[in-house]
């Protein structure tokens, strides 16, 4: 699905998501990854929505952002509760969606100007 076009320059923006990678900027990614309006960490580990704990949440809070995305993968997945108060106690947003819904509210957020980080699983398809 290629998603709509904020004119956002020299921010990270979402081109595209299909099943088992995304286009940001120019770039495929067929990996999880971590976006920020001017970060990429494609080194992001987690590959299921059922391995997010009180630690991964915690080390997405010291991007200090104002929300948090978390895509989980192609289908949504509800999380333990504690995930949620663990973010919210630092007065950090948390918002569970699927990837692609992820991806476009991410844009939608970037193109406001808030300051947001948005944790993308992409499932191996294999």
């Amino acid at each position: 699905m290629k998603l709509h076009q904020q004119n956002t320059p020299n921010v990270n923006t979402v081109r595209a998501f299909e099943p088992g990678r995304i286009k940001i900027n120019d770039q495929f990614y067929g990996n999880s990854l971590l976006v920020t309006a001017e970060r990429i960490d494609k080194n992001w580990t987690v590959k299921k929505a059922e391995e997010l704990t009180i630690k991964i949440i915690r080390e997405l809070l010291n991007y200090q952002p104002e929300i948090i995305i978390i895509g989980t993968g192609l289908q949504h997945h509800l999380l333990d509760p504690i995930l949620t108060l663990t973010s919210t106690q630092q007065g950090v947003g948390l918002e569970i969606m699927t990837t692609e819904a992820a991806c476009h509210t991410y844009n939608i957020l970037i193109g406001e100007d808030r300051d947001v980080l948005a944790a993308l699983i992409i499932e191996d398809l294999d």
